[in-house]
């Protein structure tokens, strides 16, 4: 294997803090047990141009963008250098006769380095050949620098040098340009009112979307490629019924299919969002993609549901600009104060509207599609009449949710991936869960549809939840499964936790147990023990008993040894 140097000059270097988004995925990096999984990779062609001319148009992707020659040093707070001049090493392989494949495994094997934020630029580059003459580009960049919006940016500025043509001037904010532009009241406005809708939103959305128990400690998660022509046909005419755009309906028809499974009343989607909504920012290159907190109440029909996730995604999406460290405080508090951890399980990324800032006309078709390898080009699906579309198994992919929705196109084709931890759903549970999604588009096209009526269209079953499961706080619990959490805090000491009719919550979680202990104390070991259990909530009340009584499985005789009881928060459940 050979290398070269492109060396890039003529900039001014600089330093400075980190804006909201940028700083949240750069804290996302760092904390990260496997921070590769936040390192994209994409395959661009390169049309038999001389590995000089391939150098130079790194060069202008390298001088033209900020973010790609920034290193970080982290202290009291993160700071991004800027550098003035340097270079970037960019390895050669020659291809063993699949120049497609060759690229895809190269891309995969940079993307499994970790970037040293501190000492390297936040690139590794790869030049595909072909008896010796460039076929393809593998770019492999940290999210420090890049998110998916401007992985949409890069492909047409490459298409463009690629095709021989010069860059457009951009006159766009580079990632520091964007600290100040925060700085400004209207912004900092945005920012504050963020912080009040995640908190009146986590106050009462369910702790998890799959209260399924977690089987295993790792992420990886098969994928499930859904493609259809004619689904563009059923979006179109609900739409013209609907008055909703193609985007609302696509994710109307994954919450509705969720809720049927997981028999929730409520579906709570984390969509990302690329917050580009200022006009200056329409072509920002660099990472300030956020997360936006769309929660809808699943109504009587799809046409309603429709409606709700429209209306939902305004507040939702304006309210996805923030301050990191202000949204985690408000995470921490309600977690303590309602004993849940938010589980974030379904995820939603909106990828098809994303091209329409790059210039040129990059290709809209690919073979793969990021989070693995993304890989430009190909045909256009071929729908199976049968179906109305196609459906393709994937290879697994580290994915730390267990639910994650990747929506590329929305334009001549629906083209949608389907991350499921099978935990969840195994293969052919997703496979029929994007046949069922085909089924619920052609019938919602045709007319509105009762939402109750879905066990029609596919065989995938409501979860069964029998003796033991309890709906608290608007969670399902397992009792089994709390009392497990519990035990793991309290070891050998005799307790007992039951859940009590409540008014309020629905079923109220209680434990007693012998002291001495301390409510407050006791409820941070058990919130301390929780995440990574879908299925449990920390108690609402902590009854400390002198004695263990005669029956251990008796609360009432628990009760009549009390000499202490409180919620473990500063107020009561």
């Amino acid at each position: 294997m050979t290398r070269f140097q492109v060396r890039f000059t003529g900039k001014t270097a600089r330093s400075g803090p980190l804006a909201f988004g940028h700083a949240n995925i750069v804290r996302a990096i760092t904390l990260d047990d496997d921070p590769t999984r936040l390192n994209l990779a994409m395959v661009f062609d390169v049309p038999g141009a001389p590995v000089d001319q391939v150098a130079t148009w790194i060069r202008v992707l390298l001088e033209r963008h900020e973010s790609l020659r920034t290193t970080y040093s982290f202290g009291d707070r993160t700071l991004q250098h800027v550098l003035a001049e340097g270079e970037v090493e960019v390895e050669v392989v020659e291809s063993d006769g699949d120049v497609l494949q060759t690229a895809e495994s190269t891309a995969r094997a940079l993307r499994s380095r970790v970037f040293d934020l501190t000492t390297e630029l936040p690139l590794h580059l790869a030049v595909v050949t072909e008896n010796a003459v460039p076929r393809r580009l593998v770019w492999v960049v940290s999210h420090a620098a890049m998110d998916v919006a401007t992985c949409e940016l890069l492909l047409g500025e490459w298409t463009e040098l690629a095709a021989g043509h010069e860059l457009p001037v951009d006159d766009s904010p580079q990632p520091l340009d964007v600290v100040e532009l925060e700085k400004t009241p209207a912004v900092q406005r945005l920012g504050q009112a963020a912080t009040r809708y995640w908190e009146s939103k986590l106050r009462t959305v369910p702790q998890a979307m799959f209260p399924v128990p977690a089987t295993g400690t790792g992420f990886l998660r098969p994928g499930l490629r859904v493609r259809s022509r004619a689904a563009m046909g059923h979006i179109a005419a609900i739409a013209e019924r609907t008055s909703a755009s193609p985007s609302a309906i696509a994710l109307a028809a994954l919450n509705a299919l969720i809720a049927h499974w997981t028999a929730q009343s409520s579906c709570v989607t984390t969509s990302l969002s690329g917050n580009r909504v200022l006009k200056p920012l329409r072509r920002f290159f660099g990472s300030m993609a956020q997360d936006a907190l769309l929660p809808v109440t699943i109504p009587e029909t799809f046409d309603e549901l429709v409606h709700a996730v429209r209306a939902a995604s305004v507040p939702a999406y304006r309210h996805s600009w923030f301050e990191a460290d202000a949204i985690w405080e408000v995470i921490t508090r309600v977690t303590h104060e309602r004993g849940f951890s938010f589980a974030r399980d379904l995820v939603f990324n909106d990828m098809s509207a994303l091209g329409d800032a790059a210039v040129g006309e990059p290709p809209r078709a690919a073979y793969g599609r990021l989070p693995s390898v993304w890989l430009p080009g190909g045909p256009d699906v071929e729908d199976d009449p049968e179906i109305g579309g196609t459906l393709e198994l994937l290879p697994q992919e580290d994915i730390p949710t267990r639910f994650f929705g990747c929506l590329y196109r929305l334009d001549t084709e629906l083209d949608l991936t389907l991350w499921v931890d099978p935990g969840c759903l195994d293969t052919s549970e997703v496979t029929e869960f994007g046949r069922g999604l085909l089924a619920l588009l052609r019938a919602a096209a045709e007319a509105d549809l009762p939402v109750k009526e879905l066990h029609s269209l596919t065989t995938l079953a409501p979860v069964e939840r029998g003796e033991g499961w309890y709906l608290s706080d608007s969670c399902w619990v397992e009792l089994d499964a709390v009392r497990e959490l519990v035990s793991d805090v309290l070891g050998d000491r005799p307790h007992l936790v039951t859940a009590e009719p409540d008014d309020v919550l629905g079923h109220r979680l209680v434990c007693h147990l012998i002291g001495p202990a301390t409510p407050a104390d006791l409820h941070a070991e058990v919130l301390a023990a929780l995440p990574g259990r879908p299925t449990a909530l920390a108690p609402h009340h902590y009854v400390i008993c002198a004695e263990p009584p005669a029956d251990p499985l008796d609360p009432d005789a628990w009760t009549a040894t009390a000499i202490d009881s409180a919620s473990g928060r500063e107020l009561p459940v």
